[in-house]
């Protein structure tokens, strides 16, 4: 159950006592480190090193996430109500979902102001894993296991539309085609250089290919979705047996091929995608076949291609929510700009090769 305020806001706000009352424990001290400052979008993470009164050398590392106080992001977090559905994601659906993710310890939410608290497991990660560099063909193995156990267990499930948390089709409509509409041109003016006259001029009828995208999406069959299933969200071990999906902040209701063309297409190089797509569609429907599902590979195919324009729309959104004097917000604005733009024409989908 979460928890209601007064909580703790910012990192500075956090104490002993609340962290004993968080996690049931009497906390005798703890310290922190900030996480993933280059990498998430849309909170403040902290790891967190602490002793308890008892001596117990059980979870002494923990992670702490704050949401980011800057005003994109608050405002795009009041818009989507992501707050909300990533706390009760991890609340109510992980513990009835066979999906990898950091164990859930506390969680705290205003809906009256977006803020939130939440403390989870802290996982010992593979470091050098890197959106920008794109990860490698056995990873994005691991990770479409993971998805196909998501949809799978969802998928077409009647119990999705009794959680009212979760957006429906015209808040999403609203919520992508303010975020293309307003994105475009800060996109344009921080790759200065980067696009050809064409890819400028899309921008023009971004909007109208949103709404594009969205209508040839509502015929696919419904699951439960990340929505922002790229690398900078996923957590794989050292050993590179595993994958833990983290930032649930989009937790949807909506097609299985939005996940899958945004994760390939973005968290994959251009060339490795390329090479890998068609056997990583594959084993998507063979796993979602393993969990008790069945779908067409042409019909996955038609899916994934008809979700390939969502990676462009998010990257229009980094100049509204992150710094963008940050230098890796450009490299990651760069690199998404790019393969959408591929992906797009590769597979002939809502622009003019």
């Amino acid at each position: 159950m979460l928890r209601k305020p007064p909580f703790p806001v910012s990192p500075e706000e956090l104490t002993e006592e609340v962290l004993s009352e968080s996690l049931g424990k009497e906390v005798d001290s703890f310290s922190y480190t900030r996480i993933g400052s280059d990498r998430g979008m849309l909170g403040v993470v902290l790891l967190l090193d602490i002793s308890y009164s008892d001596g117990s050398t059980e979870n002494t590392n923990l992670v702490c996430k704050f949401p980011a106080l800057r005003e994109g992001s608050m405002e795009n977090n009041r818009r989507g109500n992501n707050n909300e559905r990533e706390l009760r994601f991890y609340d109510e659906l992980a513990p009835i979902t066979p999906i990898r993710t950091p164990e859930f310890h506390s969680g705290s939410y205003d809906p009256d102001t977006e803020h939130f608290m939440l403390i989870q497991e802290a996982i010992d990660i593979d470091e050098n894993v890197d959106q920008i560099q794109g990860i490698s063909v056995e990873q994005a193995m691991l990770v479409i296991d993971e998805t196909a156990s998501l949809h799978a267990t969802w998928w077409e499930n009647p119990d999705l539309n009794k959680i009212d948390w979760l957006p429906g089709p015209e808040q999403r409509k609203n919520n992508l085609s303010i975020i293309a509409g307003a994105g475009w041109e800060p996109l344009c003016k921080m790759l200065e250089g980067e696009l050809t006259e064409q890819e400028i001029s899309f921008g023009t009828e971004i909007t109208q290919r949103v709404g594009e995208m969205l209508d040839l999406l509502s015929s696919h069959p419904k699951t439960l979705i990340h929505s922002d299933l790229r690398a900078d969200n996923l957590l794989f071990d050292r050993e590179g047996n595993k994958v833990f999906i983290v930032d649930w902040q989009g937790t949807s209701k909506g097609p299985a091929g939005w996940d899958l063309a945004y994760f390939m297409s973005q968290s994959l190089s251009v060339e490795t995608r390329r090479k890998n797509e068609t056997m990583l569609l594959d084993r998507y429907v063979r796993s979602l076949e393993e969990n008790g599902k069945n779908l067409d590979p042409a019909e996955a195919l038609a899916g994934y291609a008809d979700a390939m324009l969502y990676g462009l729309v998010i990257a229009c959104s980094l100049p509204l929510i992150s710094d963008e004097n940050e230098k890796r917000v450009k490299e990651l604005a760069s690199v998404m700009t790019r393969r959408s733009f591929e992906a797009m024409k590769d597979h002939n989908k809502f622009l003019i090769n």
